[in-house]
């Protein structure tokens, strides 16, 4: 008979699996790159700051074209005008875009606001940085005797030294957010400041149109109509554009607090 039970057998619980060596080391990059992975912050972040530079650029592209809208204005004040619409309606789509991605329309007051806190912050971060006691190590209590007073006594300095350290880390990074924002708030500032300069051109060339009355390719009623919708519109989303300065509403308070 033969027997069903040999005395050889190994219960499978026990058959421990050893790792497949070329699967560990393919895994190995995967959890490298996993540690690596952006934050969903981080993401939106970059994200935003795309959005900006793309609408940046379409700023720029219409300043470019500037040059070709005065040559138009002598031979075709009927095309001029209409490209007036055309780069009013970018320019207005640029704008659209990048306060959605974030950006703001700072006053000159809300700058000097910004970079006072910002300065104040710095200034604290440095006082407190300055005031840091050095790190106290082992080798500085020596080893007199007693030992229970110099145990004591390292303890004293240790959390002396690590509550100093703490605040002048706090002030630190309050300041590196605030300055953080200022840095920000003078892109959105210049992106503004490009807006108005092709803005003042638009209007420059309408004026130059309207002196062309006499001109066989000038323009009509309803071309003006249509000119003037569109640089009113973008006018309106220039005011509309939201003030201040970007970042964390906190950060100001924090810093003047601290």
């Amino acid at each position: 008979m033969i027997s069903l039970t040999p005395s050889t057998a190994v219960p499978f619980a026990s058959q421990a699996r050893r790792p497949v060596p070329a699967a560990d080391k393919l895994l190995q990059p995967l959890k490298a790159q996993s540690v690596a992975l952006p934050s969903l912050t981080d993401m939106r972040d970059q994200q935003k700051s795309r959005m900006k530079e793309f609408a940046a650029r379409k700023v720029q592209a219409v300043r470019e074209r500037m040059d070709a809208l005065k040559l138009m204005v002598k031979l075709d004040p009927k095309a001029a005008l209409k490209m007036t619409a055309e780069l009013a309606k970018e320019l207005r789509s640029a704008v659209k875009a990048y306060v959605e991605a974030g950006g703001k329309n700072p006053t000159s007051g809300e700058m000097k606001m910004a970079i006072l806190a910002a300065t104040e912050a710095r200034d604290a971060a440095d006082t407190a940085a300055g005031q840091t006691p050095p790190e106290p190590k082992a080798e500085d209590a020596g080893s007199p005797t007693p030992a229970a007073p110099v145990d004591a006594e390292m303890k004293r300095a240790q959390a002396a030294y690590a509550t100093a350290f703490g605040v002048a880390e706090d002030k630190d990074r309050i300041a590196d957010r605030l300055e953080a924002v200022v840095e920000e708030a003078f892109g959105d500032m210049g992106f503004f400041d490009q807006v108005r300069l092709a803005l003042a051109e638009i209007k420059e060339a309408r004026e130059k149109i309207r002196a062309e009355w006499a001109h066989p390719r000038k323009p009509s009623e309803d071309d003006w109509k249509t000119a003037d919708k569109e640089l009113a519109a973008l006018e309106r989303e220039i005011d509309l554009a939201p003030t201040g300065v970007p970042g964390p509403s906190a950060a100001v308070p924090a810093a003047m607090t601290a």
